[in-house]
């Protein structure tokens, strides 16, 4: 483990020994992460990266704890695998993240090109992570249903598992060749994807195993939302989703993208992926609200670490209590951490401080799971 990622991971934990103590130490933020950040040390020697195509066949069905509509069909789901050359170089490896999005997003949450230093898988890379980045169903590259309405927060969750199996089996297509078996798979989500991560992690066991081996939660939480978040939920499903013949919608405006969802980020990456924004599933939006009550009936039984990341600003879909209470929903894990990041709002990872970002991410995966 790097340096700099050992002092934020051992922030973490001594943060989460106060937090069993007392509530109030629960929050990351002020002086402390100043220090954290004039801390921060050179990587080293460069690591050879990589990054090649991914492909993976899918059914789209709901076997899921969350029932919803879904049409069944079979899809192509795209994305990329990124990480060190060493870790890519023979059919079996130790482990693998992989990162799901949210609203109005695609792949490109986890990998942002043309903007130095935000593609986020590529960071991870050169600190010994691999990862996997994708289009879920219904987004950019990966297949669409005909109808946005054919798919659903459940089934996105059923699609995540029949491709974690594939990670460890290697049944997926790499570049030109076979996958590569992955003996561990951390599963990841952004905003809604935090909610598909979720639905997985609790639906699925193998010989009696949870499915994944981690949970990562960005900038999700079930609980504490906000009477504009609220609102905009049941506008969406109610009256944008009505209207839409292809049962496709945006969330989201383009002015509120550009000024709400954003602390003190570098115009360069507002404008860069306000023009990759995508449309949504109807069925993904009107599924959502009604899995937070599944979500919380059965999170208990999610046993693996857990670590829960929100910007340190993100105030506009969740109070800040229903922030910290989401560590507390999972009773059945002994390890969880949640951190906030110091000036970022809704996509920590597009934000100036995204090197402490970063750093929590790769600093949290290489304390637990087995790197090259």
């Amino acid at each position: 483990m790097r340096s700099e990622d050992r002092d934020v991971v051992g922030q973490i934990e001594r943060d989460a020994t106060r937090r069993r103590r007392c509530v109030a130490s629960f929050i990351l933020t002020g002086l402390a992460w100043l220090v954290l950040l004039g801390a921060q040390a050179s990587a080293g020697a460069a690591v050879p990266i990589v990054e090649l195509p991914v492909a993976f066949q899918v059914t789209n069905t709901d076997t899921s704890l969350l029932p919803c509509l879904s049409n069944a069909a079979t899809y192509t789901i795209n994305g990329h695998i990124t990480g060190p050359q060493l870790a890519l170089a023979s059919s079996k490896a130790n482990s693998i993240t992989m990162y799901l999005t949210g609203y109005e997003t695609a792949e490109w949450t986890w990998d942002l090109k043309g903007v130095p230093g935000y593609d986020y898988a590529a960071e991870m890379a050169r600190r010994g992570q691999v990862s996997l980045t994708l289009d879920e169903l219904g987004y950019g590259t990966s297949g669409h249903p005909t109808n946005g309405n054919e798919t659903c927060q459940g089934a996105e969750a059923d699609i995540t598992h029949q491709i974690v199996q594939k990670l460890r089996h290697g049944s997926y297509t790499l570049g030109a060749g076979p996958g590569i078996e992955f003996s561990k798979v951390i599963l990841a989500g952004h905003d809604v994807g935090g909610a598909v991560a979720e639905i997985e992690a609790y639906s699925y066991e193998q010989n009696g195993q949870p499915d994944i081996d981690g949970l990562i939660l960005v900038t999700y939480a079930d609980q504490g939302f906000t009477p504009y978040i609220i609102e905009k939920a049941t506008l969406a499903a109610d009256d944008w989703c009505t209207q839409s013949a292809s049962g496709y919608v945006h969330y989201v405006t383009e002015q509120e993208y550009r000024t709400l969802l954003f602390y003190n980020a570098d115009r360069r990456v507002i404008d860069a992926t306000n023009a990759l924004r995508n449309e949504n599933p109807c069925g993904i939006v009107r599924s959502q609200p009604q899995g937070v009550f599944v979500d919380r009936a059965n999170m208990s039984r999610i046993k693996v670490p857990v670590l829960i990341v929100f910007g340190d600003n993100e105030q506009l879909v969740w109070t800040r209590q229903g922030e910290e209470e989401q560590q507390g929903d999972f009773t059945g894990s002994s390890d969880k951490s949640t951190v906030f990041i110091p000036e970022a709002r809704h996509f920590p990872m597009f934000e100036r401080t995204y090197k402490t970002f970063d750093s929590v991410m790769s600093g949290w995966l290489a304390s637990r799971f087995q790197t090259p």
